[in-house]
């Protein structure tokens, strides 16, 4: 397998894997956020400090609001950790490495793009955050049973699974 093979697929299962990661931990707030009782502000800044992009949202947004936290995380196409900006990232992947993943495979994660971009472009996703990040994940799950069901389970595999398993542990580690 050529490196460059590998490469791909290391960092489109770690881009899906990441987008799913950020859109469960949205929604995991956004229902805390149901019986916190104030202090809206201390339960957004957090989450942008576990991606890592605490200066890169300062700099755009300044104060962290439910809004511009989902914003910024969700749909900002400057923020490279952002579902969009992971969704796409994982789409490029795919594209160059078509011949080695399934039709399935890349057919789903064409849609998921397509789906988190119309999102992007229209503020109903915004208003309704909770279906949005429902659908993310979604969309995820049947990408990866895809991969897990139609993908030869040989070397191009194992670094699908490598990429998601480090994904899990680089985020796992930033929210301890």
């Amino acid at each position: 397998m050529l490196s460059r093979v590998a490469d791909s697929i290391y960092w489109m299962s770690r881009y899906v894997e990441r987008a799913e990661n950020v859109a469960r931990f949205i929604q995991v707030n956004l229902q805390l956020m149901l019986d916190a009782p104030s202090g809206e502000g201390q339960q957004w800044e957090p989450l942008v400090n576990t991606t890592g992009d605490h200066a890169a949202f300062t700099k755009r947004h300044g104060a962290a609001t439910q809004q511009s936290v989902i914003h910024f995380l969700a749909f900002e196409a400057e923020n490279p950790n952002s579902i969009f900006s992971c969704v796409r990232a994982a789409r490029e992947n795919a594209r160059t490495i078509r011949e080695i993943i399934s039709s399935e495979m890349w057919l789903q994660l064409n849609k998921f793009y397509l789906m988190v971009s119309a999102a992007a472009e229209n503020s109903s996703a915004q208003a309704n955050p909770h279906e949005f990040f429902t659908d993310v994940k979604n969309a995820n799950h049947l990408f990866d049973g895809l991969a897990a069901a139609t993908m030869t389970h040989g070397e191009p595999w194992h670094f699908y699974h490598m990429g998601r398993m480090l994904e899990r542990a680089d985020k796992t580690s930033r929210i301890l």
